[in-house]
């Protein structure tokens, strides 16, 4: 409990005896001033940022949404478009009467649809900013990381991070010198996610939501799979984990 807490449990409890009621004047200037020593800390304020970062950052749901607000204009419309679909396909299940568990299911199935295709769209939003000399850059990355991990001297701590760095590096210049290819890959797949979604709708106005409640999406695109998301790779991991473990 916070002491500020505990003082003002203490002034409140020697009030309640007559003798010592002008001691709630009392504390009540002392907490006070304390709230307000709090409020202009520099240091006390940084703490509570941290937290609320920290908080943020445990928060799957709260990161895919920050995900979102990273699309474009016109990205956005395309995730929302998609994500109206499955509205309306769950809509359609529950007036023709589905059971709890299939609407359960087709839920679960399209969140995980819309996850896919909000990686894709970030994939390839990503793939369309990078210029295409970038990948000299991470060549010469490459090159330097690769030099440092041939000294003998390197902690093993330190060598491990760096040879993990050095993966990351290596398969972004792999997508990076393949960036048309995978940008067609990826066109490719989120037609065929949207082409899913139809699917589940027309099931569902058929009274068919469990059959195809599955989902299961073979992707023409290895990019879901690797670290193509650049600062965002830990909220992309995030809700990754969340889907692992059967949220949606």
């Amino acid at each position: 409990m916070p002491v500020n807490l505990i003082f003002a449990a203490a002034v409140i409890a020697l009030g309640a005896v007559r003798e010592w009621r002008p001691i709630w004047l009392f504390g009540g200037w002392l907490e006070a001033a304390y709230l307000f020593f709090l409020a202009s800390s520099t240091r006390f304020q940084k703490w509570v940022d941290g937290q609320q970062l920290l908080a943020e950052q445990m928060d799957p749901e709260l990161q895919r949404q920050r995900l979102l607000s990273q699309l474009a204009p016109n990205t956005r419309k395309r995730y929302d478009a998609l994500a109206g679909k499955c509205e309306n396909a769950l809509d359609i299940a529950r007036r023709n009467g589905a059971e709890e568990f299939s609407l359960q299911t087709l839920r679960d199935g399209l969140a995980r649809l819309s996850w896919l295709y909000l990686k894709l769209l970030l994939g390839r939003q990503f793939l369309e900013m990078q210029n295409p000399s970038s990948a000299a850059g991470l060549d010469r990355q490459i090159d330097e990381i690769s030099a440092e991990l041939s000294k003998p001297t390197l902690s093993d701590a330190l060598r491990k991070s760096k040879s993990e760095t050095l993966r990351i590096l290596r398969r972004r210049w792999e997508l990076l010198s393949r960036r048309a290819q995978t940008i067609d890959e990826i066109n490719a797949d989120l037609a065929r996610i949207e082409a899913e979604v139809d699917l589940a709708v027309e099931n569902a106005a058929l009274g068919s939501a469990a059959p195809h409640s599955t989902f299961s999406v073979t992707l023409a695109t290895a990019t879901l799979e690797t670290d193509l998301f650049g600062a965002s790779q830990p909220a992309v991991e995030s809700v990754d984990r969340m889907y692992e473990k059967g949220g949606a």
